[in-house]
């Protein structure tokens, strides 16, 4: 927790008259805001003004969807609602791909988002459209502000939304003369209750009786094993986890938003499972008890929906009751907070520690004997002195040199699938961050300008495809504007990597749109006064990531020139992992 964190929003309340902008900005102040990012336009212009005045952060951005992510990996290092905002028509569109990627990742975001004159709406003002209806889908709630008096009370509810349950974004969309406009407001009307300022705002327990349920089935099982996802650490439960797995003896595997739940140098943490895996796929063929905590079971997590085998009991323990059972039935479902569901449950099954550690001894020692072999499997791969650069090679040196506080932002793709197979956190927490709630690509800059800011103490390197990086290299400029010393990796295959290495599996080496042009972005980089370095002699890896780690006040990119070879550009380490025939649609 940073000190921004630990201390209290500002008590004093303005009053008097203020145009509806001000008095936005006043609540953000009092809401102790942080870094906000967006683009302006006329609709929202007192807003800007008022920030100004206020001295509030705000980062202007060359793309509103790179507003939206910045946001979204601000929010996720602090846990508390990230801010952003895009003018009426294309500036609150192009919000939607960020705003749909928090909304499926459970990303607490406050939006705004400027809309038309209502005495002049419908009637083709210009950059008009149906904004709140395109807009509606991809939030949480969409709360449209209709009078200049309500706007504290408005934003009071967005923080009170994006923070409660299992968080999300909320969009405020904001009509020119609402912004505009001028209300007399009182002290009183500037309030926020502090509760709803990060998240989790409230905690909901489970069941008694569900509870009794769920450790009771623990209690008697030799095998279980725990699949950790994202709703972890949206709970802050890092802690909670390690000490129950640690009390009962059983391993964590996680999804690649539930990386770090505990550490993944942790001799019970079993790594990543799903579609990539190192052994958790097979110690789940073989548990006789899962439980799922803060976890979708979604496409990438069960392989398709294939891989949890049938007639083992599994418990759910989500905060969205409705998820409990959506993609595969749930023995026991335990509707309620993680952290607190497992406080509870550790409670419940303190008397069985002593024992279960005993009962369970010989299956935890197997966790870390399974790695070494693993390890040992791979070492080829990950030690590999080829070049074009190997994968695996890549993430063994992050590994190796990346100091343990470190956050990795992953793009999506095939920079996020290695590193969410073989990267490994040193400690519990979220230093890793992939853009899994939509997994689009081009996340990787602005996350990791949105990581940085959040995080100023913090070493942040972001990974990135070219493809994805091709389509955010605007941002650039954002990082250097903003004098973030963050490292961004490009792999530089020269082709839309992860697509191609599915044209390859399915079609025989016949490809289709999914080769680039090869560029040297450490040159680009340099034209555009940041630190560019170009890599393709992995001899060289861990003294490149060393200088950009120790550039200050401005980005290093990293061009990493990576094996061209389609038929190694997915993580198939284990080539049990990836099982692809034809007729499938693979996301």
């Amino acid at each position: 927790m940073t000190a921004e964190d630990s201390s209290s929003p500002p008590l004093n309340r303005p009053q008097g008259v203020m145009n509806g902008g001000r008095a936005l900005a006043e609540m953000l102040r009092l809401a102790g805001a942080g870094a906000m990012f967006g683009m302006g336009g006329f609709q929202l212009l007192p807003f800007y003004d008022a920030i100004r005045a206020l001295g509030l952060k705000h980062f202007l951005v060359n793309d509103e969807r790179c507003a939206a992510f910045a946001a979204d990996a601000y929010a996720r290092v602090r846990n508390r609602p990230g801010v952003c905002d895009g003018t009426l028509g294309p500036g609150a569109t192009n919000l939607v791909t960020g705003l749909v990627e928090s909304l499926n990742a459970g990303t607490p975001i406050v939006a705004f988002a400027g809309d038309a004159n209502r005495a002049h709406s419908g009637k083709n003002m210009t950059q008009e459209c149906r904004q709140v209806e395109i807009l509606r889908p991809a939030v949480k709630e969409l709360i449209r502000i209709e009078m200049p008096s309500r706007i504290p009370e408005l934003l009071r509810r967005a923080f009170a939304v994006a923070t409660s349950g299992r968080p999300g974004p909320v969009l405020l969309d904001i009509p020119e003369d609402v912004c505009h406009g001028e209300h007399d407001y009182r002290a009183e009307d500037f309030a926020i209750p502090p509760e709803t300022l990060a998240v989790p705002s409230r905690r909901i327990r489970p069941g008694r009786q569900e509870l009794a349920l769920a450790a009771a089935l623990i209690a008697r099982s030799r095998r279980p094993l725990i699949l950790a996802g994202g709703g972890v650490h949206l709970s802050a439960a890092q802690e909670a986890l390690t000490a129950f797995a640690e009390s009962q003896a059983i391993p964590v595997a996680h999804t690649m938003s539930g990386k770090g739940g505990i550490p993944c140098t942790h001799p019970l943490s079993a790594g990543l499972f799903g579609r990539y895996a190192r052994i958790a796929n097979d110690l789940i063929g073989a548990s006789d008890c899962l439980f799922v905590i803060g976890c979708k079971l979604g496409e990438i997590a069960t392989r398709r929906y294939a891989l949890l085998p049938e007639g083992v009991p599994l418990i759910h323990l989500d905060i969205l009751a409705e998820e409990i059972g959506r993609s595969r039935a749930a023995d026991i479902g335990l509707w309620g907070d993680a952290k607190a569901g497992l406080e509870d449950l550790g409670e419940a099954l303190a008397e069985e520690g002593k024992r279960a550690r005993a009962a369970r001894a010989s299956y935890a020692a197997e966790i870390p004997a399974r790695m070494k072999a693993w390890r040992e499997e791979a070492a080829p791969r990950l030690e590999s002195d080829e070049r074009p650069i190997a994968m695996a090679r890549l993430c063994r040196e992050l590994n190796e040199t990346l100091p343990p506080e470190t956050i990795l932002v992953a793009d999506g793709g095939f920079a996020g699938h290695w590193t969410g197979l073989l990267y490994d956190t040193k400690i519990a927490g979220r230093h890793f961050l992939p853009d899994r709630g939509l997994a689009s690509i081009g996340y990787g800059l602005p996350g990791g300008i949105g990581a940085a800011l959040a995080a100023p103490s913090a070493p942040v390197v972001a990974i990135t495809g070219d493809g994805g990086f091709n389509m955010m290299l605007g941002e650039l400029e954002t990082a250097r504007r903003a004098g973030v010393g963050l490292s961004i990796l490009v792999v530089n295959n020269a082709a839309s990597g992860y697509v191609k290495a599915l044209q390859h599996a399915m079609f025989a080496g016949r490809y289709q749109s999914s080769d680039l042009v090869e560029m040297d972005y450490a040159a680009i980089a340099r034209a555009m006064g940041c630190a560019g370095i170009r890599v393709e002699d992995p001899g060289r890896l861990q003294g490149a990531l060393r200088e950009g780690l120790a550039e200050k006040g401005r980005p290093t990119v990293i061009d990493l020139v990576v094996t061209r070879d389609p038929a190694r550009m997915l993580p198939a380490v284990d080539t049990r992992a990836v099982q692809i025939k034809k007729g499938d649609r693979v996301a």
